[in-house]
């Protein structure tokens, strides 16, 4: 991929961000990067290939190491850990790409399902296989549904879109200690049994 249409590509990122999708424009666009409207075709082809290589990159990887933690070794808590870790990570490193994701995901897939691989519901069975993992070993608390609690997790981290500033109070790893933290003690056996015995 060349700069300029890597320039391109970041300024769209920036352009869906503050716009969105729909009300952005190829101009819109074509204004940030420095570029005639006419030229910019010679990049790319459609506002819908500029969203498609908006997210491409960022949603492969993040995708890729979840299965890596997913697949791997160590505790549930371990593996939990590592993955909100990796998830707000990608937001801080792929900023704004990653938020144009989360707020246009729906557009994404209708219009360009042929393209994007990495289906939400994949990502989703993955934590489901790490939270059911550690309810079978003990280390989770087995009276929750693990989709439910998936979605919990997801819509939390993904709420970052509305209000993460990068260079803000807490940095990115700090924001993910909390997130953990939040989510386990609510996830442990050990609040469980403490719940039980004040019931």
């Amino acid at each position: 991929m060349g700069n300029r249409q890597t320039d391109i590509i970041r300024a769209a990122a920036k352009v869906f961000k503050a716009k969105g999708y729909h009300a952005a424009t190829i101009q819109d666009i074509a204004d940030e990067v420095g570029l005639l409207k006419g030229s910019l075709y010679h990049y790319v082809a459609s506002k819908d290939e500029l969203l498609y290589l908006v997210v491409k990159d960022p949603i492969r990887r993040v995708y890729r190491r979840l299965e890596k933690i997913a697949d791997g070794k160590g505790s549930a808590r371990e593996k939990i850990t590592r993955a909100i870790a990796v998830h707000l990570e990608a937001f801080d490193a792929h900023y704004p790409h990653l938020f144009v994701y989360v707020r246009e995901m729906e557009n994404l897939h209708a219009r360009l399902k042929d393209k994007i691989a990495e289906s939400p519901k994949h990502y989703e069975r993955l934590w489901h296989r790490i939270l059911r993992e550690g309810m079978k070993a003990g280390e989770l608390r087995d009276d929750l549904d693990p989709k439910a609690v998936t979605f919990g997790i997801l819509g939390a981290l993904n709420w970052m879109y509305k209000w993460y500033e990068q260079n803000g109070r807490l940095s990115i790893r700090e924001v993910a200690a909390v997130f953990a933290r939040t989510f386990l003690d609510g996830l442990s056996m050990a609040a469980a049994r403490s719940s039980a015995k004040g019931a």
